[in-house]
């Protein structure tokens, strides 16, 4: 493997920057996207912000001279390209402007993202140190920009930077450990497996204080609707995604091509502009990756794998199985090298990444982190080690050094899974909770709900409200006031129905579409996109922000952490009662086909 510093990563601070992130463009060029975020909130709240968006020039990306300016760069677009598109009180905006788009995705592609907010956008390039001399901790951090405006957002944010902070030295102690496990150096083996299990504690910690300063329900009503994406969200009026004005791939390319688009019908060309991505997730997290990745911990597609621990029921047509294409033009081509199921060129996951939810979720960490990963798949050898250690206890060769460092490496699975112990637990009061509960309000504080008569919805047509009062137009061109179009909603329609933003407790494939909006005209010319898939609403399913079906994945991943750990026990015996891990041992299994694969 190539130094840490190649990968983008610091020996000290891990995954999040070494320095910490810019807190203003300096450069008065980008005066405009930093005046956007000085009035942020406000505009937010007071329902101007698009409109004030519609007012910002275009601004060349290439402007911006240090990676760490692109960092701030991407932080500002994210910031104002979801609120654009999920608003509030507002319907959700099918269109991103070009004075958006265009730069958000070039950003994007130089730090090697989805233009999209992401885990790195929000966690580690989100924070200041209120005293620069002090620790990356929670007694000393705080946000630059959050979405709703409150503490609660910076905490949930925080807490997560605090995890990244606890766990900074790990990268550098795992590839550590792999050289060691080569030269074997047992005592340098153990040593570095005993710092990545105190690392670990620090992080479960943290990870516990998550309660104190973040409320449930404002994180589910007020701040999780904007870490969504717009890959599946077609119940929130989004069923191709969201057009990125001016973004194509002809453009992209720089070449003359584009002039080629004259053959072109209008619905091929806009279909062209729609884009797909998940949200923000902590699947997205290379630090956990990283984890996974080192001690060989094995995630299986959900509900697939046999396992004593799981009652597991999914639908094998879960979208994750099959994973949509980023472009929807793409569904036309049938082109596997541009759709969510392609083979990366460096042909990473050997071992551990089976779950393709995992896989997608790759794609959304910076460029330099992936590589990292794909390499540490290639290089980790401490799994293998420690399958070849357990094969000596059963031959009676082990000696108590070796058995210490076994101990070391349950340790470290052990808190391994109790951080997904807790998350499993965040997410039930955080998510399952509050989406069975529903709002205190009827709209959930997003999407407005209609007046209605003898208990039903008027039937009448209006033009999309953009600030919660009077009706008024939204143009789909913003700088084009010539070629604007105005997107209007049937009241009492099935598209009125999904107006309460997100999340939904069911997969809904099947909405009604908005009158006179671009996807209706889109579908209408191409039914072959398959928006006529249904899923039952019935189905209870609840989803992260990434998207997955949040509960059966997060309990599959906790339980297959466990089921890694060294069992040493002669057959016919019971394990010892007196150890706290033998609590999570599984039943014993076979790892000859496992031991030395590579």
């Amino acid at each position: 493997m190539q130094p840490l510093e190649d990968y983008d990563i610091s020996p000290v601070t891990g995954f999040l920057p070494p320095e910490p992130p810019l807190r203003r463009l300096t450069d008065p060029y980008f005066e405009p996207w930093e005046t956007m975020m000085d009035d942020f909130n406000g505009l937010l709240l007071a329902g101007k912000l698009r409109a004030r968006i519609h007012k910002m020039p275009l601004l060349d990306h290439r402007k911006l001279k240090t990676i760490q300016e692109s960092r701030r760069a991407f932080l500002i677009l994210c910031m104002l390209a979801h609120s654009y598109v999920w608003g509030k009180h507002e319907v959700a905006s099918e269109t991103l402007p070009a004075n958006i788009a265009v730069p958000w995705s070039a950003i994007a592609d130089d730090l090697g993202l989805c233009p999209v907010v992401c885990h790195a956008a929000v966690i580690l390039w989100n924070y200041r140190l209120l005293d620069p001399e002090g620790p990356v901790d929670l007694s000393n951090l705080t946000t630059f920009a959050t979405y709703s405006g409150s503490l609660d957002e910076s905490w949930f944010y925080l807490i997560t930077t605090a995890i990244e902070s606890a766990g900074g030295q790990c990268p550098a102690r795992l590839l550590a450990c792999i050289d060691h496990v080569r030269d074997n150096d047992l005592a340098a083996v153990a040593e570095d497996l005993s710092v990545v299990r105190d690392s670990l504690e620090k992080i479960n910690a943290v990870l516990h204080r998550m309660f104190e300063k973040c409320d449930p329900y404002v994180f589910y009503w007020k701040i999780r609707p904007y870490l969504a994406g717009w890959e599946n969200m077609a119940e929130a009026g989004l069923p191709l995604g969201v057009i990125y004005e001016g973004v194509d791939s002809f453009w992209s390319a720089e070449t003359d091509e584009y002039a080629d688009v004259s053959h072109l019908s209008e619905e091929e060309r806009l279909l062209r502009q729609y884009r797909r991505y998940a949200g923000g997730s902590a699947a997205q997290s290379s630090l956990i990756a990283c984890f996974d990745v080192a001690f060989g911990v094995e995630h299986h597609p959900v509900g697939e794998k046999p396992s004593n621990s799981l009652d597991l029921s999914v639908d094998p047509a879960d979208r994750y199985r099959h994973l949509p294409s980023m472009r929807p033009v793409d569904e036309l081509r049938g082109s596997p090298a541009s759709s969510g199921t392609a083979t990366p060129t460096r042909a990473p996951y050997k071992r551990t990444n089976r779950n393709a939810f995992l896989r997608a979720m790759r794609k959304y960490m910076p460029a330099p982190h992936r590589a990292f990963l794909e390499d540490l798949e290639s290089a980790a050898n401490i799994r293998p080690f420690m399958l070849h250690l357990e094969s000596k206890f059963y031959n009676n060769t082990l000696t108590d050094q070796e058995r210490a460092i076994i101990d070391a490496y349950n340790g470290c699975l052990h808190q391994l899974k109790l951080f997904r112990d807790k998350h499993v637990q965040i997410v039930s009061l955080y998510i399952v909770n509050q989406a069975r509960k529903g709002p205190n309000i009827a709209h959930g504080g997003f999407a407005m709900e209609k007046p209605t008569t003898n208990g039903h919805p008027a039937e009448k047509t209006t033009t999309a409200t953009t600030n919660g009062t009077p009706p008024v137009p939204v143009p789909m061109s913003p700088s084009s006031s010539a070629n604007s179009t105005t997107t209007t909603i049937t009241e009492g329609s099935s598209a009125a129905k999904h107006n309460i933003l997100y999340p939904q407790t069911a997969l809904e494939t099947n909405p009604g579409i908005h009158a006179g909006s671009p996807s209706s005209k889109v579908t209408q010319f191409f039914p072959q996109l398959g928006l006529a898939k249904h899923v039952d609403p019935k189905s209870k399913v609840v989803r992260g922000t990434g998207g997955t079906n949040v509960m059966p994945f997060l309990k599959q991943s906790r339980d297959e952490t466990a089921e890694m750990k060294i069992h040493l026990q002669h057959p016919g015996t019971d394990a010892a009662p007196s150890s706290p891990l033998a609590q999570d041992m599984p039943p014993k299994k076979s790892w000859s086909d496992m031991l030395w694969r590579r």
